[in-house]
């Protein structure tokens, strides 16, 4: 086999093959070159054979030409570039998209709230829930965007983990109790919390654990037209479990295995029972696997559901 040197490598770069080969082996990436004096990259592996007394006997090579391979690589890497700047302009797009959606409708909210405050004894009742109305629906907007963006932060590896111990129940159940108070009492719901662990520390990113827990507790409530919505805190051994129970509508069970997939809801279309773009138990799902939570679901059909989210320690 003969290698014809290029001219673009190093004398160095060839005389290492030898004494290598002699000690054993040599395996590596080298510019071979045509007879009509064109370049191309081999791949050369060689070795020595030695008779029983360890005299060598003959040095042997074997050549393969990776032209295909490397243009392949080239071109993974090419495509990679653009799908990586491809997400980079969609999330810029996305935060952008964001602080133009929520800026106005944050200004909407406060003057709504002030005009309400102003003719609070002045207007009827109907004109009372149209300034609710207006609040839910400029609520909704930032929800839905606040989703989308989460979702896109998941999706492009952009979202940023940041471990640390916290309690669960007073960082974040406690204040969620708050928040949602108003929101199951104006649907006449009983929203309580059964608090049976002592100690209800976690090592987990504590914003994500905080959307898990907001995205179910607002599913819990949107989905129960009566009853009751209840937060049960417990331990078991090593293993801190949440669960979210509601005596609302249920889940069917030929609707449970794509209960996490994105955009989903069990009814479709514009005559559906409930709003919503189907992205909040799809991020509990991913925001769970990231803290290395589990998530079970008991759930019947007009029965009501339970959603359980275990830590272990």
């Amino acid at each position: 086999m003969k290698i014809f040197r290029s001219q673009n490598i190093s004398e160095d770069g060839y005389e290492e093959i030898l004494p290598e080969t002699r000690k054993g082996s040599w395996r590596g990436e080298i510019i071979n070159k045509r007879k009509d004096g064109s370049e191309f990259p081999i791949l050369l592996s060689t070795s020595v054979i030695k008779d029983d007394f360890d005299c060598e006997l003959a040095l042997v090579g074997v050549a393969m030409d990776i032209t295909d391979m490397k243009r392949a690589r080239e071109e993974l890497l090419i495509a990679k570039e653009k799908a990586e700047k491809s997400d980079k302009l969609k999330s810029e797009f996305l935060a952008q998209m964001s602080h133009e959606i929520r800026t106005p409708i944050n200004a909407i909210i406060n003057f709504i709230s002030l005009i309400k405050e102003d003719v609070a004894d002045k207007v009827d009742k109907d004109s009372m829930d149209g300034f609710a109305s207006i609040d839910s629906a400029s609520k909704r907007i930032i929800r839905t965007m606040d989703l989308i963006l989460n979702m896109s932060e998941i999706q492009t590896g952009t979202f940023e983990r940041t471990p640390r111990e916290f309690d669960l129940y007073n960082n974040i159940i406690k204040n969620l109790m708050g928040e949602f108070h108003e929101q199951a009492k104006l649907k006449g719901l009983d929203l309580n919390i059964r608090k049976q662990a002592d100690q209800t520390n976690i090592f987990a990113d504590e914003y994500s654990v905080s959307q898990i827990f907001i995205n179910l507790i607002d599913n819990a409530i949107k989905y129960t037209k009566q009853g009751k919505v209840k937060i049960c805190i417990n331990r078991s051994e090593k293993k801190l479990l949440v669960e979210v129970r509601d005596t609302g509508i249920g889940i069917s069970k030929e609707y449970l295995p794509h209960l996490f997939d994105p955009f989903s809801q069990e009814e479709q279309g514009y005559s559906r029972s409930f709003e919503g773009v189907g992205l909040g138990l799809a991020l509990v799902k991913k925001y769970c696997e990231i803290n290395k939570a589990d998530i079970e679901i008991e759930s019947e059909k007009n029965k009501g559901s339970v959603f359980r989210v275990i830590f272990t320690e």
